[in-house]
């Protein structure tokens, strides 16, 4: 059995070196979102494109009514995957073309977990001082989880900060019942 993640990483490399080399790798950024909020708004297109009941011909036809407007590296990387029917596992080509194109320009997602979502203003700064720490360019995305009752946890450069109240007052709890009295 193949590792298909891992012929889809080498797609993502491949088209990210390309769009690299032909000095249009952000307007290929840009069609990659294009096409990853399309995937996202009818993930079944994937499985149609991979049907067997479809004949070679009308899957690239479909793809080319889709996405022809888009970079046609692009085009050409989906209508490969397509035509081997693999057009499944197109998410994780895009994601690791998206992935390569951070890390060669200094960017760093992180994912700020708080019991209340962000102020404009506490995102602002609290992106300005991620941003002197890592020196990389900063984006954060933020969920909300009411049971952390306050404070909050990151997630960057695989690691996890918990900052949170519900956490201190564990550790506190633990450190109370360790007392011998």
């Amino acid at each position: 059995m193949t590792d298909v993640n891992g012929g889809m990483k080498a797609y993502g490399e491949a088209l990210f070196s390309l769009t690299e080399e032909l000095g249009t790798t952000e307007k290929v950024l840009a069609d990659v979102n294009t096409l990853i909020g399309a995937i996202n708004n009818s993930p079944e297109y994937l499985k149609v494109l991979d049907s067997p009941a479809l004949a070679r011909e009308e899957r690239l036809g479909l793809i080319d009514r889709s996405f022809g407007t888009l970079d046609k590296n692009l085009v050409n990387m989906s209508k490969l995957l397509a035509e081997k029917r693999l057009t499944y596992a197109l998410p994780k080509a895009l994601e690791t073309f998206v992935t390569r194109y951070e890390k060669s320009r200094g960017i760093e997602r992180v994912e700020v977990i708080s019991a209340h979502p962000l102020t404009p203003s506490q995102t602002a700064r609290l992106k300005a001082k991620l941003e002197g720490i890592t020196r990389k360019q900063i984006i954060i995305s933020n969920t909300h989880d009411p049971s952390l009752l306050g404070g909050m946890k990151l997630r960057y450069m695989g690691v996890q900060l918990d900052g949170t109240v519900k956490t201190k007052l564990d550790s506190f709890e633990k450190r109370l019942s360790e007392l011998v009295i």
